[in-house]
């Protein structure tokens, strides 16, 4: 998480966290070049080494980038940041319809017309440059201030169903997932049109055509299962809105609208249809961005449900974003002759409804009918076995589907009439089958501790698991992620896996001792691991660079990118050699060594006693710079062989006597 007041990419100050899903949180932040608020999608940093996450996250803002409509979500700026990717985006104040939906249920049909006939305006005019969304559901829409539906997300879905089935985390996407899409098969224009056309089912009923306990489960009934008609879970809908919305639910591409003008068109048509909505319990969405629409064939200044501005104070507390409510006893500012009569036509014809229902009534329960049957007890059978024992009765069972915390999938929690009750034979029995625990958006439990979130889950009704990680990002203890991700729709008690930090993974040191600093380094990289003080220490027995010691030493753990020391031999320096001449061998091989040179003697002969035993030269001389360990030869001074002087004397002169000749040496 991104702490307030920080910069992202040297322009964007977060101001707050207002969103997070499963690849990205969302910050309301400030442009502080422009100075505006806007929104800026952050990768999750576990996702930003995964290079199809990435892309996929590229792709939202270059399909995006493009779109400039009323109801779509801008898209301004993208870049890369402390080792993930951001998106900068319009920020929208308001709320989702999931979130819309979730509180307050059904809507009435004209506001749910509206807001779809919007969405649809917002996908046609992507279609037409050659961009599907291929995620479009009521997350991805929101309503804003002033009641306009903005669509967000394009371009950034494009998980098949390998992405289901590997990870089983897209549960919400697969709610909306078109069948071609399922199969993993192309998609097109009209693979929106099928999610929107859910979109609308699910703002008419509060409910969605397809769930179940997985997102294979889902995709598998989008390809295979026939949704029941909105009019049979909401029976408060006319019947030819149910031809409508089956029409965009059609398995085959082919059999659904065209494009989105032909759903469009089809949306005016239904709207032209719809009666005149109960002024205290219709909701409108404000048509800022809606598609031009011709008025009514009967009456062209027939007025329309009565909008409170926002901001008014409504007297039942219900005021979603975007979705205004006229107060109680509102009526239209006037009437015409022609409304008054439809509106009398009306209540002739429920009148005869309710008169033609008490009659069917009496006729069944008065004493004296014939042809009763007793009612079975099905509750707590499974749906086909309650069917047919109730057929076997001479019944016709009718199925409505509801969930339960307490009741298995499947099985009948409810029936109408009681058991035991005497009923006409032929008449309808109404099953309410469970369809298992309600559903219920996944609590965010990112930077939790482990048992924050284990208790925050089961709280809200599911079953934690935890399983551990390495990260480099997140805290040892903290919660990454969870699978399914957060606010996505998960069945209450289905499991939940949480994603928790161990910290960095752990590697072991490799051993360096006796390496040279370059073989070093290349094995540290290798490991995962970095290289950190490096000390240079003098040695005469290892060549310079070789590497003498290291901290940790080998077979140590370290986390990934965790640091080791050296210390490496150097290069020994050059210093002075002393002047050692005229001292005596031990005095000169003293100091030699001192200085970290190694003496070496040798002999010089001389005749002067004096000097016998004293350095009488040495090499390198005196003065020169040499390497410590270098060789310093001292000549040791030796006597040499002595020299007769000549001594002059004063003799008298004789004659001498001469000497015989020498006997001559004898011929070779």
């Amino acid at each position: 998480m991104i702490e307030p007041q920080t910069v992202i990419d040297g322009r964007y100050r977060v101001l707050s966290r207002i969103g997070s899903g499963g690849m990205a949180d969302v910050y309301l932040a400030e442009d502080l070049l422009l100075g505006r608020q806007l929104a800026v999608k952050v990768l999750h940093h576990h996702f930003a080494e995964d290079h199809e996450f990435v892309e996929r996250f590229r792709r939202e803002a270059s399909s995006a980038a493009g779109l400039s409509h009323p109801n779509i979500v801008a898209i301004f700026d993208r870049g890369e940041w402390d080792g993930t990717y951001y998106i900068a985006m319009e920020y929208v104040p308001g709320r989702s319809l999931k979130t819309l939906v979730r509180e307050h249920g059904a809507l009435d049909p004209v506001a749910a017309l509206d807001i779809v006939t919007q969405v649809l305006a917002a996908a046609r005019f992507a279609h037409a440059r050659g961009i599907i969304h291929r995620d479009l559901k009521p997350h991805n829409v929101i309503l804003d201030e002033e009641g306009r539906a903005r669509v967000t997300d394009f371009g950034i879905a494009r998980a098949g169903a390998s992405d289901m089935t590997l990870t089983g985390s897209i549960m919400g996407t697969a709610q909306y997932l078109s069948p071609e899409q399922a199969q993993g098969h192309p998609v097109s224009a009209r693979s929106d049109l099928y999610a929107i056309g859910v979109i609308l089912y699910e703002l008419l009923t509060g409910t969605i055509p397809f769930d179940g306990d997985t997102a294979v489960a889902i995709a598998f009934k989008q390809v295979s299962a026939e949704p029941r008609p909105p009019s049979s879970v909401n029976p408060a809908l006319p019947p030819f809105l149910d031809e409508l919305v089956l029409r965009a639910l059609a398995k085959d591409p082919a059999q659904r609208y065209a494009s989105a003008d032909e759903f469009i068109a089809a949306l005016h048509a239904a709207r032209e249809r719809l009666p005149e909505s109960t002024p205290t319990t219709v909701f409108a969405a404000v048509p800022l961005a809606r598609e031009p629409q011709p008025p009514p064939a009967e009456s062209a200044a027939a007025p329309g449900p009565q909008i409170v501005p926002p901001g008014t104070a409504l007297s039942t507390g219900l005021a979603p974003a975007g979705l205004l409510m006229a107060p109680d006893g509102a009526l239209p500012a006037q009437e015409s002759e022609e409304q008054a009569r439809r509106r009398r036509v009306r209540w002739a014809i429920a009148g005869a409804a309710v008169l033609a229902l008490v009659a069917v009534t009496l006729a069944l329960f008065l004493p004296g009918s014939t042809g009763k049957v007793t009612v079975a007890s099905v509750v707590g059978q499974r749906e086909a076995t309650a069917a047919a024992t109730l057929r076997a009765g001479g019944l016709v069972p009718v199925s409505t589907y509801a969930a339960s915390a307490s009741v298995p999938s499947g099985v009948v929690s409810a029936q109408a009439p009681a058991a035991g009750t005497a009923i006409a034979e032929g008449a309808h029995v109404t099953l309410v089958i469970s369809s298992g625990p309600p559903s219920s958006a996944l609590p965010d439990v990112t930077g939790l501790t482990a048992s924050q979130a284990t208790a925050k889950l089961k709280a809200a009704g599911f079953k934690p698991t935890i399983e551990t990680q390495p990260s480099t990002t997140v805290a040892n203890g903290r919660v990454i992620a969870t699978d399914p991700p957060a606010e996505t729709e998960v069945r209450g008690g289905a499991s939940v896996r949480v994603l928790v930090s161990g910290g960095p993974a752990q590697t072991d040191v490799p051993d360096l001792v006796g390496q040279t600093r370059a073989a070093a380094e290349g094995a540290i990289a290798n490991a995962g691991l970095k290289i950190g003080t490096v000390t240079q220490e003098a040695n005469g027995e290892q060549s310079p660079g070789t590497v003498l010691e290291q901290f940790p030493t080998a077979g140590s753990s370290l986390p990934n990118g965790g640091k080791v020391d050296l210390t490496v031999a150097k290069a020994p320096s050059e210093v002075p050699v002393p002047d050692v001449v005229g001292q005596n061998e031990a005095q000169a091989s003293a100091a030699l060594g001192r200085a970290g040179f190694t003496p070496k003697a040798a002999t010089q002969t001389t005749t002067e006693a004096s000097l016998v035993g004293l350095v009488l030269s040495q090499k390198p001389a005196a003065g020169h710079n040499a390497r410590k360990g270098t060789t310093v030869t001292i000549a040791i001074g030796v006597l040499g062989p002595q020299t007769t002087p000549t001594t002059t004397t004063t003799t008298t002169t004789t004659t001498p006597t001469p000497a015989s000749p020498a006997p001559a040496a004898p011929a070779p």
